[in-house]
């Protein structure tokens, strides 16, 4: 079975829309959807349960006894009460398209026929960038952001984080280490790339799955990448850039306490070399995000990030 968790909160004036693209979904697979609403003040619970009623057996909802506050704590939440073979995580403001489960999941399946069930998988893909009435901005997510989807290894994301969350799909071995919530992340999809890098592996399907709709009370939005402009702007903001890299190094300072002993001498040096940047002079930084092959998405942004570290 496939199991979708849906993360919600104050959501009423999408999550209708979002719900019906789900049911629709055109594969012969057994789906259960399952969401967690964090607490909502507007009339989202109401909604939820009267689709749980529609659809029995497909729809399950709570409200979380303990609000988690983000999307992050909520998805956590989610994937630790899920048992399931296959779970791919859902916002509450897209909508799918009608093949989105049946090609990720023919996907996941090639994977698995590749490397093993045991092999902890992730497949993810693009998405169109739509505003509130579902009109196109970009037709790719990757593109507009300037992402580098098919940079797929540890050393990528332990930098940057190019897996677009909403249409993330991971199998049960990959499940199975989700179980553990970090205290500090950037976000849920990007420990999940980390988990992913580090000991299976990723795959980017190369097509729109969803549309990805932008409006004004999104919690991650996206917009058009600009190297020179988002530098600019990143200069002016010195203060959330040093705050978020203090956050990337706390992040890769907790995977390496808690997974040690299960990562390879080569991936532990790799995590320490990252680590060591915060000590070193700039000459030194710059070297070792070049021997380490710290590379964000863009030559740019790379460039960057020698001189913000």
């Amino acid at each position: 079975m496939i199991t979708i968790a849906l993360a919600a909160y104050n959501g009423e004036k999408y999550i209708e829309e979002q719900l019906d693209s789900l049911i629709e979904q055109d594969i012969d697979e057994d789906l259960s959807i399952v969401v967690a609403d964090d607490g909502s003040a507007d009339k989202t619970f109401g909604i939820l349960c009267d689709y749980v009623e529609r659809y029995p057996g497909l729809i399950n909802a709570a409200v979380n006894e303990v609000p988690t506050g983000s999307a992050k704590g909520n998805f956590f939440g989610l994937l630790r009460s899920i048992d399931d073979d296959y779970v791919m995580l859902c916002d509450q403001d897209d909508v799918w398209n009608a093949d989105k489960v049946r090609v990720t999941f023919e996907r996941m399946k090639k994977l698995e026929a590749k490397y093993g069930k045991d092999t902890p998988l992730l497949v993810f893909g693009d998405v169109e960038v739509v505003d509130e009435g579902l009109n196109v901005i970009s037709e790719s997510m990757a593109r507009y952001q300037k992402t580098a989807p098919h940079h797929n290894g540890l050393n990528h994301y332990l930098v940057q984080n190019n897996i677009i969350g909403c249409t993330v799909m991971i199998n049960r071995a990959l499940l199975n280490y989700t179980k553990y919530e970090p205290k500090v992340c950037m976000m849920h999809d990007w420990w999940l790339g980390l988990l992913a890098s580090a000991f299976g592996h990723i795959s980017f399907i190369d097509r729109p799955l969803m549309k990805y709709r932008q409006h004004g009370n999104n919690q991650m939005g996206t917009r058009a990448a600009s190297d020179a402009s988002q530098y600019i702007e990143r200069l002016s903001k010195g203060e959330e850039v040093r705050r978020n890299y203090d956050i990337m190094f706390r992040q890769a300072e907790l995977f390496l306490e808690r997974y040690e002993n299960e990562l390879s001498s080569e991936q532990i040096n790799l995590i320490k070399g990252f680590l060591s940047l915060r000590q070193s002079s700039r000459i030194k930084k710059i070297y070792k995000i070049f021997k380490y092959r710290l590379f964000k998405s863009t030559w740019f942004w790379t460039l960057g990030q020698c001189f913000s570290i």
